[in-house]
Parts: C-alpha cells; sequence; structure tokens
C-alpha cells in the first residue's frame, strides 16, 4: 500500500509481458501506467535458507547442499569435501534462517565402534547435542552425540510393530539403542520388553525414556551387557526371564547375523508347538536387520533377499557354498520357520539393509544343538 488511498502494483513487464487487454484495463481505471521505477529492498529475513547458500556459495562450492536430518534442534548434515571451506557459513544461515533448528553439525567420521556412533563437530549454534524429539506420538530424549539415532528408520519401525507384533506380546531388543522400538511396543501395543543395549548413555537413555512415556516398572526389565550373552541368557536364565520373548529384534546390520549363534542356548522344548499348545506355548519370531550386496546378483540369479537369508542360516548352521541361498531359505522352510525377507533401503552403490524374519522353532533349535533326528 502507497498510501491510504492509493496502492502501488509493481510489475516486470520485461520478464513478463503485459497483454493489450491487461493494457487497456489499467487505462480504463485512469492507472498511471508504465509508472515510475521503484527499488524495493528484501533483508535477510525475506530468503529461504536455500536461496542464500544458493547466492552467497562460491562457484566451487555448488550446488550448495539442500539436505540434512534434523534431531531434535540439531540439524546433521553430510558435508562434501568442496563445502568444507565455507561450512561454518552453511551452519550459520541454517541456524539463521530454520527457527526450529539451535545447532547444527557436521558428520566427520563413520558410524562404528561397540557404541555405534561417530565424530561430528559443531558448525553453528550452541554446543548442546542432548535432543529431546517425538516419534509416533513416543517422547524420546539423548544425546546424539554418545548414541546411535537414524531417523530414517522411523517408518521401519512402525511398520514392525503395525505387522508383526500382537497387543500383551514380550519383545526383547538386544541392541535397543535409546528406546525407539521398544517405547513404541510399550506405549501403542502394551508389551512387555526387554532392553539391552551395551552402551552406557543408551542405558540410561531408555530408562529415563520410560519415565518420560509413563511405562510401568512391571512392564520393562532393562540391561547393560553384550548382545550375545544377552541372547543367551533369555534361553537360560529363568529366574529373570521366565518364558522366552514373541518377539527379538535385532537392528545392528553390521553385525547382528553373527549373534544368531546364541539361539542354540535356547530350550528346544519350550518352543515346540502343536495344534493343542500353539496358543499357549510361545515360539519367538526374530527380526534380524543386516546389510547385503547386491553386487553379481544379475550373475547368479539371486535376489538381495536370498543374500541376506544366507548370511543369516550360515550363522546358525552349518555354512553351505555362498551361492546356494535358495536352499538355505528351504532350510528354514523345512523346519517350520516360515522365513520371510525384505529390502528395507539402500544404503551405498551395491549395499542394501534387509529385515529377515523368522521362528525360531524347536526344529531348528535343535539342528543347531547338533540333534539332526529331532522331531516335534
Amino acid at each position: 500500500r502507497h498510501s491510504d488511498t492509493h496502492s502501488l502494483v509493481l510489475l516486470k513487464p520485461d520478464t513478463v509481458p503485459l497483454s493489450q487487454e491487461a493494457i487497456q484495463f489499467l487505462e480504463s481505471l485512469d492507472a498511471t501506467f508504465p509508472g515510475p521505477s521503484h527499488t524495493v529492498e528484501l533483508d535477510y529475513t525475506r530468503y529461504t535458507a536455500q536461496h542464500i547458500l544458493n547466492t552467497v556459495l562460491p562457484l566451487e562450492a555448488q550446488p550448495a547442499p539442500t539436505s540434512y536430518e534434523q534431531v531434535g534442534h540439531v540439524a546433521h548434515i553430510n558435508l562434501k569435501p568442496n563445502h568444507l571451506p565455507y561450512k561454518h557459513c552453511i551452519g550459520d544461515v541454517l541456524v539463521s534462517r530454520v527457527k526450529t533448528i539451535e545447532t547444527v553439525v557436521n558428520k566427520i567420521g563413520e558410524v562404528e565402534g561397540p557404541y555405534r556412533t561417530f565424530d561430528m563437530e559443531i558448525l553453528a549454534g550452541k554446543h548442546d547435542t542432548k535432543v529431546t524429539l517425538q516419534e509416533h506420538g513416543v517422547a524420546l530424549h539423548f544425546d546424539m552425540a554418545q548414541t546411535y539415532w537414524c531417523t530414517r528408520l522411523s517408518g521401519q519401525r512402525k511398520q514392525l510393530l503395525k505387522e508383526e507384533v500382537k497387543e500383551n506380546q514380550i519383545v526383547a531388543d538386544p541392541f535397543c539403542g535409546v528406546g525407539a522400538l521398544c517405547m513404541l511396543a510399550a506405549v501403542q501395543k502394551n508389551c512387555t520388553i526387554w532392553a539391552n543395549d551395551w552402551n552406557p548413555h543408551a542405558y540410561e537413555a531408555i530408562q529415563g525414556n520410560a519415565k518420560r512415556n509413563n511405562v510401568h516398572q512391571r512392564q520393562c526389565k532393562f540391561f547393560q551387557q553384550d548382545a550375545y550373552d544377552f541372547l543367551i541368557d533369555l534361553g537360560i536364565d529363568r529366574e529373570t526371564f521366565p518364558t522366552l520373548p514373541h518377539h527379538v529384534v535385532m537392528n545392528f546390520p553390521l553385525e547382528a547375523p553373527r549373534f544368531l549363534g546364541a539361539l542354540r542356548w535356547w530350550p528346544r522344548a519350550a518352543t515346540t508347538t502343536t495344534k493343542k499348545e500353539e496358543d499357549a506355548v510361545v515360539v519367538p519370531r526374530v527380526h534380524v536387520y543386516t546389510f547385503a550386496s547386491t553386487k553379481d546378483l544379475k550373475h547368479t540369479g539371486l535376489s538381495v533377499e536370498d543374500v541376506a537369508i544366507d548370511l543369516c542360516v550360515n550363522n546358525m548352521l552349518p555354512p553351505l557354498d555362498a551361492t546356494e541361498a535358495t536352499g538355505r531359505r528351504q532350510e528354514l522352510d523345512e523346519f517350520g520357520c516360515r522365513v520371510k525377507a525384505k529390502s528395507i533401503r539402500d544404503v551405498a552403490p551395491g549395499k542394501e539393509v534387509v529385515c529377515v524374519s523368522f521362528s525360531a522353532t524347536g526344529r531348528l533349535l535343535a539342528t543347531m544343538q547338533g540333534d539332526f533326528d529331532f522331531d516335534d
């Protein structure tokens, strides 16, 4: 608005030419056309972070970074080498132009070590990596510099719960992290959770998250030990674990299959099912997330799911030739394991995360224990 009686309509006819009809309409209103030129100054706050980065970064840093993962108030960005000389500028722009971002960090190392963490550097904002967030109605608080977290698994956690887990079941998680899946199972399906993580920071976080989400103490047990020992204890420590769990979720793609050997310590009699007992006896459903290579699949005729199943079975039963993936699937089918596998996401060229699910039946456990004549 130019004044109480007049408004200015700013046009740029060299960009979008006015039609003859528009010109005649303006003349009918006694509008001054063409009017005088006006310079409009737009300050910093009128531009998006992406527009600013595209404008201020030099040619050698183009294209500007376009994506980041936001975890609570922290933006986690993976900068390319050509962006590094301007990393603090990039961080400052994100903090100043995105209201929900208070800290920007750059990943400077790989996810590694027993705690599955990575080195990071703070580029801008406050030096605080303790975050609070909501996922599917569950409140979570943790230090993302000290614990493992992956926002991209959010949908998979919800899907697994929807497709596999029933109300009031027992869910064991040997790699629970800060407890995203466990809390979701407890809050939405009233499940009993047995959660373990070797990382003391994750162990502390999940206990705090249980209180934060009003999960009753009788509904959960927390452990801080080696995952292999935890899996063994599920089968032999009846004082702590009165029964086997309905589900064991092993979301540690780098190493999860090698922990499956612990299942040979489980009691096979307790998992033997008959038609009369199938509603009373627990046959654990095991969900293993693993990396699987997609290289050479065209030459072998295998699927990435077959490769993932192979990785799991080779850690439970005597290994066969790696190309006999279909045979390995059939072995589990013969044991009544109801095996299924699903590709979850690509993580790198030629590398995917696959979830392999199977039932730990008495026949499977007996074979793992060397009893090849067991008949349930």
